[in-house]
């Protein structure tokens, strides 16, 4: 299977806020994380990438996933965020709903796309994996 590292893949950038806690936050960059915490989809984390930046990177993959597919399989190692996200938005849903899908650590979850319409058929699966 050929491989491809992809940027819109990564994780969304919290820039000053990386590796940080919250509770560092509410003191040390206080304006701005409560500006995030009132509208997090619009506020955008110091030194960061906002929401909607974040949305329209995930989406650009999205629009080119068949050009990554032997319309087969597509393996997509990513992290929560992401895999959330392009969870919600494969399923015509609107970006803000990816926090219906919490994606586990270490689980494997199945979508098949027929046609520009997606079916969510596993969802953090531990099984060992078995193409149909």
């Amino acid at each position: 299977m050929p491989q491809h590292i992809l940027p819109e893949l990564n994780e969304m950038y919290f820039g000053d806020w990386e590796m940080r806690h919250h509770r560092d936050l509410t003191h040390e960059d206080a304006e701005s994380y409560a500006a995030w915490c009132t509208d997090w989809q619009n506020a955008v984390p110091t030194n960061g990438e906002g929401f909607q930046a974040f949305t329209r990177r995930v989406e650009r993959f999205i629009s080119r996933i068949d050009a990554f597919s032997d319309c087969q399989n597509l393996l997509i190692v990513s992290h929560q965020g992401v895999l959330s996200l392009l969870i919600a938005r494969l399923l015509a849903m609107p970006a803000a709903s990816l926090w219906h899908f919490r994606v586990e650590q270490g689980c494997w979850s199945a979508i098949d796309l027929c046609e520009g319409f997606a079916t969510l058929k596993v969802l953090n699966s531990r099984a060992v994996w078995r193409p149909e």
